[in-house]
């Protein structure tokens, strides 16, 4: 769920900053621009998502094994692990 949040920020931030300033803008009673520009906050967005996913791959190394699976022995939980 994290690395969903994480992706989809970036996806999300421009059209948050676009609507911060459409609503400054209103507050303000100036008028704001005639037409929203829908493609470049869509491009800009995915362009943010693609770096997250390689400063993703960079920095967080990838662990690979096999899952062992939470269990409780002896009355006490043994977190889960992934054996290499």
């Amino acid at each position: 769920m994290s690395r969903l949040i994480v992706h989809l920020l970036p996806l999300l931030l421009p059209f948050l900053l676009y609507g911060l300033y459409i609503w400054h803008v209103k507050r303000s009673g100036r008028d704001g621009p005639e037409a929203t520009p829908w493609f470049w906050l869509a491009a800009i967005g995915l362009l943010l998502v693609i770096v997250s996913f390689v400063v993703w791959g960079a920095f967080f190394e990838e662990t690979l094994g096999d899952y062992v699976p939470a269990r409780i022995e002896e009355g006490r939980i043994v977190p889960g692990r992934i054996d290499q």
